[in-house]
């Protein structure tokens, strides 16, 4: 099985994704919504992306300037704890969201806290679960030759929406120690860097910012897709997960240039980054609200998050934005989200998101 290629360094993170490069057609936004909500799973379609304006692109390198230290700041506070619960970490990203998260850990505990551990990237879908085969290579290679334990492994996300894929993280551990003993000690604790959600306290924060990752697509998480599973491509028995690697996009790349970029903004741990805010309102709660005060029946449509909203107006067909009645509409973090609105023609609506800035939701076929 061939691995998908990737713009970050093989000292940063191994992926373990199949290469589908080739083999599928991209679909647009349009015609992937009405494949999703015709019954088609999200999974099973490579999406289409696009090069970003150029008015887009500033916004993402002010973005990087703006948070660069703030990101190293809590990419030391999650590499302290995962210190504190292991001498070898062996850090297992989500891909796509999860990665940058991961090569940043893997650099940080290297230089700062003397710990060289493996990095792998790894698929988990929604509905879908954990790619099985890419946890069995894990094991195979950190846990069976003796170097770790299941309890070393660390899992590594980006932000939380509002929770879907902690809740599947959740099953997929449960299901592994289920299946083989072998697991036993394997946690899912789930490691972040924003959780305006409120489910995980293994964070650096809880509040809604903008991770500048979360602007762009691929080129910003090394020229990879989304990860796809589709039977159609028979990704077999021995097979991981897939994905495409966007060769295309190679002269627009700036997946080693974040990274590079907050990693050269890294100092010691201290104490100021021992602590965050603490939040009262879940983030499945506020999707409640928002489903009633506008009669949404299906909650997935809701997505909470600068993160998420960025997602649905990037991929998804979107009905509206909401954005919390209590924000400065000059909040750098939203700046991004104005401009995409501006540039497709969605409305911006006002409401109270409690913990989160922004909040995308994705149009009803029958309104399309």
């Amino acid at each position: 099985m061939k691995l998908v290629k990737t713009s970050y360094d093989s000292n940063d993170v191994t992926i373990l994704l199949k290469d589908l490069t080739g083999v599928m057609v991209p679909l647009s936004a349009e015609e992937r919504e009405k494949r999703i909500q015709s019954g088609s799973h999200y999974s099973s379609m490579l999406p289409l992306e696009k090069p970003p304006s150029k008015e887009y692109l500033d916004l993402y390198f002010r973005a990087v300037e703006h948070h660069e230290h703030e990101i190293a700041q809590m990419t030391a506070k999650l590499s302290a704890m995962l210190s504190a619960k292991s001498p070898r970490p062996v850090i297992v990203s989500l891909a796509r969201a999860g990665i940058p998260v991961g090569v940043l850990l893997k650099r940080y505990l290297a230089e700062f806290l003397d710990c060289e551990c493996p990095h792998y990237a790894i698929s988990i879908i929604r509905d879908k679960g954990i790619d099985i085969n890419a946890m069995e290579y894990i094991y195979d290679h950190e846990i069976a030759t003796g170097h770790s334990t299941a309890a070393d492994i660390f899992f590594v996300d980006g932000w939380t929406g509002k929770g879907a894929i902690k809740t599947q993280l959740n099953d997929a551990v449960k299901s592994l120690i289920r299946a083989d003993k072998k697991w036993l000690g394997l946690r899912d604790d789930l490691y972040v860097l924003a959780d305006p959600a409120n489910i995980t306290s293994f964070c650096g924060t809880h509040k809604d910012f903008l991770l500048p990752t979360a602007c762009l697509n691929s080129i910003v998480s090394g020229l990879i897709s989304r990860s796809i599973l589709n039977e159609h491509i028979r990704v077999s028995d021995g097979d991981f997960h897939g994905a495409v690697y966007f060769a295309d996009f190679e002269p627009q790349d700036l997946s080693r240039s974040f990274v590079d970029e907050v990693s050269a903004c890294f100092t010691p741990v201290s104490d100021e980054q021992s602590g965050f805010e603490e939040l009262t309102e879940s983030g499945m709660s506020v999707v409640k609200r928002i489903c009633g005060r506008f009669e949404i029946k299906d909650y997935l449509k809701v997505k909470p998050g600068i993160g998420e909203t960025t997602r649905v107006l990037l991929r998804r067909v979107p009905w509206a934005v909401l954005i919390d009645e209590r924000a400065d509409r000059n909040d750098f973090d939203l700046r991004h989200i104005f401009t995409l609105c501006k540039e497709k023609g969605v409305r911006v609506i006002p409401y109270n998101l409690g913990s989160y800035k922004a909040c995308g939701i994705i149009k009803e076929l029958a309104d399309a």
